[in-house]
């Protein structure tokens, strides 16, 4: 009797098994054969735990496909792999979708689908619309001489501590007798100006720790998950097993953002009249008195909405610099060439302004080249189809996970010939000017990442500048190894000590 059930339990998996294996859609694109429950992903994991999306390129080898298929728990998903496919994901309309229903998504926002990067249909394009529109207006997206004054004039003070040394005991522990914190040293430009286009105004000097506070907990945000979307979107239960799969850490820095940001929001209503239009969030809190106003303003998305574009502009800019720093070390020849041309088309009589950037194309090449060589975002952020369509010949039913890999894309031999040297020479013409950027760092399409014009030329001016003024080595102890760095929803450098030497 008992060898009777152990065969008719054997059958039953054997059986589930196999209708598994064969549920794939008919039409799509070639599968990775997973397991019942956790399909694909205990591949990904198994053959790169750290870092799950470097499985990908056995895949495509394996499938002979640049555009694959596998179930990420019950979501089916499709992963793109080269420029050309996930060109296609970027720019179609009907792939604009998010995983709107995973529980980690909305529990990060109130237990709602509010916020620009997690959310989709008419309520993100109506809120999105409206946040680029009137952020525009203090220099977001767009050259804004007045922000532009500004942001030089916080450079200038990151400059100060550089050259002349902490003021207070807070800036003590990001710089000190010639060492500076990386990638801490840049939290409070990057936050402070991203504050002002929100907030109307900027955080004093001695009040810096405040911003370093924020980027902190954004951090830690971007180290709580992995590039897959990990367990907790794949299986919500995870989220309920405390700091197990980093549930815990990923709630508690966003909400501690949230707090920082509900704190302000209300020293704000406090501080300005109801008619005052100081920053975005003045103008966001005068459309909310408005008479039949659409139900998807409220002071929570406006809070979400903020979070939203605070905590990429900290990470993602701050850990860029720092990768960036990091590579001229490793490749003083890439280095040299960059100082070389700033010397001959600005000297030292000036820092670099946004004006420069077309004028230093080497310089410029050589942050497409980070961006590519260390890809912050190896998959983006995974999109979904919101209907039935085709891609790349292949049926796409809808709901659909699409998931572009940009490191796949980026260290593809096919596309760059040797994706494994830093070369900024790639992104230069004969005559030495830039050529198109095929890295996609920002997206395309209407999801392209609203801060992309920002970015740029707030990231070139700090490197432009760093470069200018200052050799970088080693510390000894430090993480200073090019795989001294964190997994998560954006790849982050370790923090490090790296001793500045000023020129004469």
């Amino acid at each position: 009797m008992f060898y009777f059930l152990l065969l008719i339990v054997i059958f039953l998996i054997t059986y589930e098994y196999y209708k598994y294996i064969i549920s794939k859609p008919p039409g799509t694109p070639p599968g990775i054969v997973g397991l019942p429950i956790i399909g694909a992903y205990w591949h990904l994991l198994w053959k790169n735990y750290k870092y799950p999306h470097k499985s990908l390129n056995y895949y495509t080898k394996k499938l002979k496909s640049k555009v694959i298929s596998c179930y990420l728990g019950s979501f089916f998903t499709v992963i793109a792999n080269d420029y050309e496919s996930i060109k296609e994901i970027l720019t179609r309309e009907e792939f604009d979708g998010r995983l709107t229903e995973a529980y980690a998504l909305k529990a990060r926002a109130f237990n709602q689908k509010l916020g620009i990067f997690f959310t989709d249909g008419e309520q993100w394009r109506e809120q999105r619309r409206f946040a680029l529109r009137h952020m525009r207006d203090f220099g977001f997206g767009r050259r804004h001489e007045s922000f532009e004054t500004k942001s030089r004039e916080e450079l200038n003070i990151l400059m100060d501590l550089l050259k002349n040394g902490p003021m207070n005991e807070d800036e003590k522990k990001i710089y000190n007798n010639g060492l500076a914190l990386f990638p801490d040293i840049f939290y409070q430009f990057f936050v402070n100006n991203i504050w002002e286009i929100m907030f109307g105004y900027r955080f004093e000097r001695k009040d810096y720790e405040k911003l370093r506070y924020f980027s902190r907990n954004a951090i830690k945000f971007q180290r709580s998950g992995d590039t897959t979307g990990g367990a907790l979107l794949i299986f919500p239960i995870t989220c309920h097993l405390g700091n197990l799969f980093s549930f815990k850490d990923l709630m508690d820095s966003n909400y501690a953002m949230i707090n920082f940001i509900k704190k302000y929001l209300h020293e704000y209503k406090a501080m300005y009249g109801e008619d005052d239009e100081h920053g975005f969030v003045g103008r966001y809190l005068k459309k909310l008195k408005e008479n039949d106003l659409p139900s998807s303003f409220s002071e929570e998305y406006l809070i979400m909405t903020l979070i939203d574009f605070m905590f990429p502009n900290a990470t993602a800019t701050s850990s860029l610099l720092t990768f960036a720093i990091k590579f001229m070390m490793h490749f003083p020849n890439v280095a040299k060439k960059v100082r070389n041309e700033i010397n001959d088309v600005i000297g030292s009589g000036r820092i670099p302004t946004w004006e420069d950037r077309n004028k230093l194309p080497y310089t410029e090449a050589t942050l497409r080249e980070t961006m590519r060589y260390e890809t912050i975002t190896p998959l983006s952020v995974a999109h979904r189809a919101t209907k039935d369509t085709t891609f790349q010949g292949y049926f796409i039913p809808a709901n659909t996970s699409m998931i572009t890999n940009l490191d796949g894309m980026n260290n593809d031999p096919d596309f760059w010939g040797d994706p494994e040297n830093f070369r900024p020479e790639r992104f230069l013409k004969d005559d030495g000017q830039l050529n198109k950027d095929f890295t996609l760092p920002f997206g395309a399409g209407h999801r392209l990442c609203a801060g992309e014009t920002y970015a740029r030329f707030t990231v070139f001016e700090v490197f432009a500048t760093l470069m200018q003024n200052f050799e970088f080595d080693f510390v000894d102890g430090q993480p200073t190894s090019l795989e001294d760095k964190f997994p998560g929803i954006i790849t982050t450098p370790k923090e490090t000590w790296i001793r500045l030497n000023p020129f004469i």
